[in-house]
């Protein structure tokens, strides 16, 4: 991945350089500050810990009147002061590209990622005491067409894979395609019918899962005001699963269910509110496919032009898509409020509180943490040529 990415950009460049176009570089970085009074999510023997990261990442761009290519490059850095064990220097790489027509656009991302297993355990497993790294490698080509000025054709497809460091944790591999048409009504009103389907194949010690999952949804925008408005989609899923063991027994199970995101949002002069709730299937990385009902809640106010208060919460269940009786309960809420001291540069100081039931160990572990942040995004310079 790490040759193809390069060997992308300079084809697209080689064609591009031939008209007049803009270069730029660009960065960020954000280090942060953290004290957390039980870092593993423990029911028991808790432990708190200083935690310090930072996120370095330059980004190299290159736009023509139809093209815009970028690559970003990058480390997140991770630190301790009890639990060195959980130290991190993971490298990412990301390269997107857009070729634009009158009626058509066709797209292309790809991706390396190291990351740490804890950084989505609330999403995935639940596992907050491991120290695995996962490696994440994907390519995603997209294409729409405007078929008419009120309707729009859409397709992507992905390809990705992801590996461990340990061996507690499934190898993946995963392909997926989907397709979609959308339709204005009004100017208020658009609507669509989005189709995907999904392969998921992981393999672990003792056992290999192959998934299959067909989506069929309505998609929908509404503006009801200037102010407020609804968007997601309403669909029925299919999944339809193989799992070999160690000895090569096979067992095919299926199940049907609901896939639901739908997002109110309201957007006023100083205030700046989301609600969302969803229903969705993801690959675990324990194997197997989890299912997660989710609830959230985002609100903003501007109290001063530099000071701005925000508040996120939210609920989630997750349950084995095919074991009603492995479920796991997520809290979240954590106020901050953000200082932005220049036009580059802000200052955010946050209040989180997590919780998480998990039925099968019974167990109810729940933490504690402040962190102070400073972003600081870089503009760079520009050169046209």
């Amino acid at each position: 991945m790490y040759k193809i990415i390069p060997l992308t950009l300079f084809g697209t460049i080689a064609v591009s350089s031939l008209h007049a176009a803009e270069w730029s570089l660009s960065g960020s970085v954000n280090p942060s500050l953290e004290y957390d009074d039980n870092i593993f999510m423990r029911d028991e023997n808790k432990l708190g810990d200083y935690h310090a990261s930072m996120s370095p990442t330059l980004k190299v761009a290159h736009a023509l009147e139809n093209v815009e290519t970028s690559l970003s490059t990058g480390y997140v850095l991770d630190r301790y002061e009890r639990s060195s064990q959980l130290d991190t220097d993971n490298p990412f790489l990301r390269f997107q590209t857009d070729y634009k027509t009158e009626r058509s656009t066709w797209g292309l991302d790809m991706s390396y990622v190291e990351s740490t297993s804890r950084s989505e355990a609330e999403e995935d497993s639940g596992d907050f005491e491991t120290n695995s790294i996962s490696t994440t490698e994907s390519i995603s080509p997209s294409y729409s067409f405007q078929l008419s000025e009120r309707d729009v054709l859409l397709v992507s497809a992905s390809y990705s894979t992801k590996e461990y460091s340990t061996a507690d944790f499934s190898n993946s591999r995963n392909r997926s395609f989907s397709t979609g048409w959308e339709h204005q009504f009004t100017e208020r009103f658009n609507g669509g019918v989005s189709v995907s389907a999904n392969n998921n194949k992981s393999s672990g010690l003792f056992t290999t899962t192959d998934d299959d999952t067909y989506n069929v949804s309505l998609t929908t925008k509404y503006d009801l005001s200037e102010i407020w408005a609804i968007n997601g989609s309403v669909g029925m899923r299919q999944l339809d699963s193989e799992q070999t063991g160690l000895f090569g027994f096979k067992e095919d199970t299926s199940d049907t269910g609901s896939s639901v995101d739908m997002t109110v949002s309201y957007k006023g002069e100083v205030d700046n509110a989301s609600l969302n709730l969803s229903r969705s299937i993801s690959p675990s990385s324990t194997g197997g496919v989890t299912e997660q009902d989710r609830i959230s809640l985002n609100w903003s106010r501007e109290l001063t032009e530099t000071l701005t208060a925000r508040v996120s919460t939210s609920f989630q269940k997750t349950t084995a898509a095919l074991d009603d009786n492995d479920e796991r309960e997520n809290i979240n809420f954590s106020p901050s409020v953000n200082w932005k001291f220049s036009p580059d540069a802000s200052l955010t100081f946050s209040y989180i509180f997590r919780q998480q039931k998990e039925e099968l160990d019974d167990s109810d572990a729940s933490s504690q943490a402040v962190m102070l942040m400073l972003n600081y995004n870089w503009d760079g310079f520009r050169v046209s040529r």
